[in-house]
């Protein structure tokens, strides 16, 4: 189970470096557990391999992140990860507005997989605040947090960098109260990369 507050590597801030290394920096560092983003890398789909370094570590996989083209494949992975290491989050990166199959996938499947798993949290990861060219529609799907939460029923993997720093700042901080309680993960990044 997800330890209130912990600090946690994600595997995608790392996505050039095998799964092991990942392990042993974020060991080193000091970090509490992994959020492993399988989709960055081969590895990670190998429960069994993810199981050892969890091990070998001693530091437990909290969350398992799947990517914005998930599909069947990818969540039976991805709960076969949950098993057999213990982690009780499975954040879904959004996908784009024109990827019709994966929304459909997951709108029609999410309510099912929440009702057989009860011990998991689903979330999905707000993504980045953009407009699909120049028209005044989101570039990705589950855009609206309110909806992530009422409409589909599940927690949200906050991306702070994710958002318009004057949303951020002038709706998200003004109503933390009424959002803290949905959010299952909070993601923080560089978004410069410099």
């Amino acid at each position: 189970m997800l330890k209130t507050n912990a600090l946690l590597l994600s595997t995608d801030t790392l996505p050039n470096y095998g799964l092991d290394l990942i392990f042993s920096i974020a060991k080193d560092a000091g970090f509490e557990g992994i959020d492993l983003a399988m989709w960055k890398g081969f590895d990670a789909w190998d429960e069994e391999y993810v199981q050892k370094l969890a091990f070998t570590y001693n530091l437990p996989v909290y969350v398992v992140q799947t990517s914005a083209k998930l599909n069947q494949k990818e969540m039976d992975k991805a709960l076969d990860i949950c098993a057999k290491t213990g982690a009780d989050t499975i954040c879904i990166n959004a996908p784009k507005i024109t990827e019709f199959k994966v929304y459909d996938f997951i709108s029609d499947n999410l309510p099912a997989y929440q009702k057989e798993n009860p011990d998991l949290n689903f979330s999905i990861i707000n993504p980045i605040d953009s407009k699909l060219f120049a028209l005044p529609i989101p570039a990705f799907r589950f855009s609206n947090i309110i909806d992530i939460v009422k409409k589909y029923n599940a927690y949200v993997g906050f991306d702070i960098t994710n958002l318009d720093m004057d949303s951020f700042e002038e709706d998200f901080m003004r109503k933390i109260d009424d959002y803290a309680p949905y959010i299952s993960v909070l993601y923080l990044s560089d978004k410069d990369k410099k």
